[in-house]
């Protein structure tokens, strides 16, 4: 018996190392895909797109070994299955189908198909639900990427150290764009990686190693509200330090960093990043207020962003601000999204339940688009969009109970995280999803597979973030239950100070006519 419980306990060990080096392996997958996803183009390159999917599902599968086990993964289970939902019904969409089937979900489907078998009789079209089949199963294939992306990273968030290792990646990702991207900016190059780029008006602009500058915008915007809930938690932990050189390097990087991002933000020119990023440290703020009842900290977000306004119109409002300036209600920009968003409803309304196909938004759209509108157009600026013209409500249901489920989550680590850095992590994952849904509905950044990666890592750690048992519920019982206790303790003591009265007479006597012990008995 002695032989077998020894036996057991080097199984024990093995397996406990086992799990604790493959969660560092994980770590290190993640934060690679982190930070050298954006590199090529921002991943929109075939090969780049592919080895970042690869990379994805290899972190899963090492999630899988370090997973502590299923109930680990519950806080990340309800968005995870919706991500893996999109890819299911991009691959149905695929699918070749009974007729009677897409004549009842996809009337405009049907008889597109109809008209296409009309025109070439001898090769007759599959039905489906979707345009384009091939486009609709590589989206699909994205959406399972990301899925798998934020299990695994919800895995290595259980961990405060892998967690901050891959918040550390963000940070160093948006800070490699910020340096290479104001390098370039300020050698006017017009080129990216050998690629001449010939749109002038964006090579104007700071782009990091993105083609478009609104979408390194977006990914900067990521990193934003990480640095400043690091400033949230490092401030925390400077109240409890005495030395005033102590507290001042514990808040100099996160706010540095902060800074300097914003900074490089305002050089992309992108209107929708600039708002995003103000509403979300405004949002973040009033959260970070609020988690603790210190409503007068609650305006602290904004006069973060208003000092961030002041200090970059100071040192370039030419380049910075200059976009945001000009805009105005007749501005032309404008009314063309105004026009683009009315096209792709009209789109919407031929496939309104299924949509016309994951990744078909570029097929699809010139069946309704006018004169006005030339060009190519492969997404519509505005993600959400783009997500109920392909996807349809069936997409736009399952878009919204992911969503709602990592607030949810995100607000329940803030309110109950088991430390203050655990805490963070809800922080910083509402200012996340903040700022991207604010960007988003103006931009389609989240096309770009790095940007699309590091929102999954990012949101997947965040929300699997420790959660202590007691609650806000429960604490709030504590602190009508300790008001009752001082009322009750005042009657208590009364009560108990007469009684005291009799035992200081008797303890007079013992002291001085019995000989009694001194300090026998205590008032």
């Amino acid at each position: 018996m002695p032989v077998c419980s020894e036996v057991s306990a080097v199984e024990t060990i093995q397996v406990s190392a086992m799990i604790r080096h493959s969660g560092l392996v994980l770590t290190a997958l993640l934060a690679l895909a982190v930070l050298l996803a954006p590199l090529p183009f921002g991943g929109v390159t075939p090969w780049a797109e592919s080895a970042l999917r690869a990379l994805c599902f290899l972190a899963l599968a090492v999630a899988a070994v370090a997973a502590e086990g299923l109930s680990s993964l519950r806080p990340a289970a309800v968005p995870a299955a919706v991500l893996a939902a999109f890819a299911l019904l991009g691959l149905l969409q695929a699918a070749a189908l009974p007729a009677g089937v897409v004549a009842i979900l996809a009337p405009g489907h049907a008889a597109l198909q109809r008209q296409a078998t009309g025109l070439v009789p001898e090769q007759g079209v599959a039905p489906r639900l979707t345009l384009a089949a091939a486009a609709s199963r590589s989206a699909a294939l994205g959406w399972a990427a990301a899925a798998a992306a934020f299990l695994a990273a919800a895995v290595a968030g259980r961990q405060r150290g892998q967690r901050r290792a891959l918040a550390g990646a963000v940070l160093a990702g948006a800070l490699f764009q910020a340096f290479f991207g104001t390098r370039e900016w300020f050698a006017h190059t017009t080129s990216l990686w050998g690629v001449e780029l010939h749109n002038v008006a964006t090579s104007a602009r700071l782009r990091g190693t993105f083609v478009n500058p609104n979408h390194l915008a977006l990914y900067l915007e990521m990193a934003l509200p990480v640095a400043f809930a690091w400033a949230w938690w490092a401030a925390r932990r400077a109240r409890d330090t005495a030395a005033v050189e102590r507290r001042l390097l514990l808040l100099a990087a996160p706010v540095l960093i902060w800074l300097l991002v914003f900074a490089c933000l305002s050089l992309t020119g992108s209107r929708a990043g600039l708002l995003a990023a103000m509403g979300a440290v405004t949002v973040q703020g009033a959260l970070a207020a609020g988690s603790r009842r210190r409503w007068w900290l609650a305006p602290l977000g904004a006069l973060v962003a208003l000092g961030a306004l002041a200090l970059v119109t100071a040192i370039g409002v030419k380049e910075g601000f200059k976009r945001l300036e000009s805009t105005s209600a007749a501005d032309v920009s404008l009314g063309g999204r105004l026009e683009e968003y009315r096209a792709a409803l009209g789109l919407w309304t031929r496939f309104p339940v299924t949509g016309s196909g994951l990744g078909t938004f570029r097929d699809g759209f010139p069946l309704v688009q006018t004169a006005s509108l030339q060009g190519s157009w492969w997404h519509p600026h505005c993600d959400f969009l783009e997500v109920l013209v392909t996807a349809g409500v069936v997409g736009a249901a399952l878009l919204a109970v992911g969503l709602g489920a990592v607030v949810r989550q995100a607000a329940r680590v803030l309110r109950a995280g088991s430390r203050s850095e655990d805490r963070a992590a809800g922080l910083a994952a509402l200012g996340v999803l903040v700022s991207v849904g604010l960007h988003e509905c103006l931009d389609f950044g989240l096309t770009m597979p790095a940007n699309t990666a590091t929102l999954a890592v990012l949101l997947g750690a965040a929300t699997a973030a420790k959660r202590s048992a007691t609650s806000a519920q429960d604490d709030r019982a504590g602190q009508h239950l300790a008001l009752l206790r001082a009322d009750d303790l005042q009657d208590v003591e009364a009560g108990a100070e007469r009684h005291r009265q009799p035992q200081r007479r008797r303890a007079g006597r013992r002291q001085h006519g019995e000989g009694a012990e001194a300090g026998a008995v205590q008032p």
